[in-house]
């Protein structure tokens, strides 16, 4: 009698990824954000301090890669998204003169501060993952922790600290160019410049002011720290950096929208006087 053959091993296909780890793997990268955000701040307030002109230094060339674009999206949104359409809305109520309160609440509450937010994500946010992604490729940050330096004081720390300063102070710009879109077009409403000027003035409060500065700080913070991050873990080359950029950015306009919105909601619940319409 022949020898009987084995049957040869059938090949079984792997079972798909369930959706509890890719959960898990949003919580281990979140707890990694956390860690970072952690070790950065303690880096503001531990000697040594060394690394503070290099936070100069990265301020003013952030602030020259996101002036133009700032005041020029600030500008026109200002003007389309909010003056044409909101100037129409008041006109036909027949209180043009009234669009000066209109900008005094959606300019220092909405849109100067979440434009601001997602232009520093998407110029200056993007420089920054890309060139710590390009040093993690490199090898660069290893070099680095094999000699002793600590990666996180010498290149993030700085980083973030200066997208938290130019974030609120490109916001305070855009305050300027957005009363000057409503400026530019209240006359074509109708209205009159002392007209808008004075329910500008009416609707615009230090406590909204305040809140607006706060607001853009920790967008700041936030854009810094996911950028960041996204870098240093950037890891398959130059199409790496790149996936980690785009990556970044995604996750950076999410989290300004949710907590530009979670500030508001909290804002004007704490201080129901900052929903009284002047």
């Amino acid at each position: 009698m022949a020898p009987r053959v084995a049957a040869p091993p059938v090949a079984v296909e792997p079972a798909p990824p369930r959706a509890l780890g890719r959960w898990q793997a949003a919580a281990v990268e979140l707890a990694d954000l956390a860690a970072l955000a952690a070790a950065t701040v303690r880096c503001w307030f531990t000697p040594p301090f060394g690394w503070w002109g290099e936070a100069v230094a990265q301020g003013w060339l952030l602030v020259r890669r996101t002036l133009i674009p700032t005041m020029l999206s600030l500008f026109a949104f200002g003007f389309g998204a909010v003056a044409v359409q909101g100037g129409g809305f008041v006109s036909e109520l027949g209180a043009a003169d009234r669009m000066g309160a209109l900008f005094s609440v959606a300019s220092l509450r909405e849109f100067v501060p979440f434009v601001t937010g997602m232009v520093v994500a998407g110029v200056a946010g993007t420089a920054i993952c890309a060139d710590l992604g390009a040093r993690r490729v490199r090898e660069e940050l290893d070099a680095l922790a094999v000699i002793g330096v600590d990666a996180v004081r010498t290149l993030v720390a700085p980083r973030v600290l200066a997208l938290m300063v130019i974030t609120p102070a490109l916001n305070i710009v855009g305050l300027v160019l957005a009363t000057l879109s409503g400026l530019a077009a209240v006359g074509a409403f109708g209205g009159t410049t002392g007209g808008f000027l004075a329910s500008f003035q009416a609707g615009f409060t230090l406590p909204d002011l305040i809140a607006n500065v706060v607001k853009t700080t920790v967008f700041g913070f936030i854009i810094g720290i996911v950028c960041a991050h996204k870098g240093m873990n950037a890891s398959g080359g130059s199409e790496g950096v790149g996936r980690a950029v785009n990556q970044a950015v995604v996750i950076a306009f999410i989290a300004i929208f949710v907590f530009n919105y979670a500030f508001n909601a909290t804002y004007q619940a704490a201080l129901p006087s900052a929903q009284d319409i002047r």
